[in-house]
């Protein structure tokens, strides 16, 4: 299927903060992203005013271009908060409405993560990133609630500025010695964390994939103030 120009151009400045290549606070300017990245005024304007709307970047009044917002603690625990209430439910309400296919799909989704980082390190990470985004959408879509799905991607999308700055996977290089040991560690949890979601889920257990997806969202925001980077 092909990609629309817009959405091409969203994924890929996605891309350019996965890559550490933009920085928050760092400003950006339409008329350099058009010539970086080789695309029209058009959709890079309406990537921008998306990537505005879901939180990634913001509009400094009275002053051209955009910029990625500084990250704090208390903006970090409320939009994981938000994220957990919103997904929780979610997820409970998904144990009800999944179908076995949908099931398979999230299994198979959750089996590729499981495998992605023995295969790619760390090499692949804008792919990963869309493999776990891919994950959390589905799961909210099969909730059939409109304005769950509606305020999602709000969420989920700022919610990435701190995996992305903060995150181990994303900012060390996989064979560190940091990285290694953080994996000994058990830290990294995230593929064993959706398999209890999807398990909850197969078993029609509203209650306890709720439990997991809360758990698992809350799970990240002690793993990065752990970190003591904020």
């Amino acid at each position: 299927m092909e990609i629309l120009a817009d959405e091409q151009a969203f994924r890929t400045i996605i891309g350019l903060i996965v890559e550490h290549r933009l920085s928050p606070g760092e400003r950006l300017y339409e008329p350099e992203l058009v010539e970086m990245l080789g695309m029209s005024r058009t959709p890079i304007r309406q990537a921008l005013g998306r990537l505005m709307t879901e939180g990634i970047l913001e509009k400094i009044p009275g002053q051209k271009g955009y910029r990625i917002p500084a990250l704090t603690k208390e903006d970090l625990l409320q939009v994981f908060v938000a994220r957990s209430t919103l997904e929780g439910r979610a997820a409970e309400l998904a144990a009800e409405l999944a179908t076995e296919e949908d099931i398979e799909t999230l299994l198979e989704l959750n089996d590729r993560e499981s495998d992605f980082v023995e295969l790619y390190g760390n090499q692949r990470k804008g792919l990963f990133a869309e493999l776990n985004e891919d994950f959390h959408t589905r799961i909210v879509r099969l909730s059939g609630n409109l304005y769950f799905q509606r305020h999602f991607s709000q969420l989920y999308h700022r919610s990435s500025l701190y995996t992305f700055y903060f995150s181990p996977y994303y900012i060390l290089d996989v064979n560190a010695p940091e990285y290694v040991a953080r994996r000994k560690d058990g830290r990294y949890k995230s593929s064993m964390e959706h398999k209890l979601i999807v398990r909850a889920l197969s078993e029609r257990d509203g209650l306890m994939a709720r439990k997991h997806m809360e758990e698992h969202i809350l799970n990240t925001v002690k793993h990065r103030l752990s970190l003591g980077m904020l």
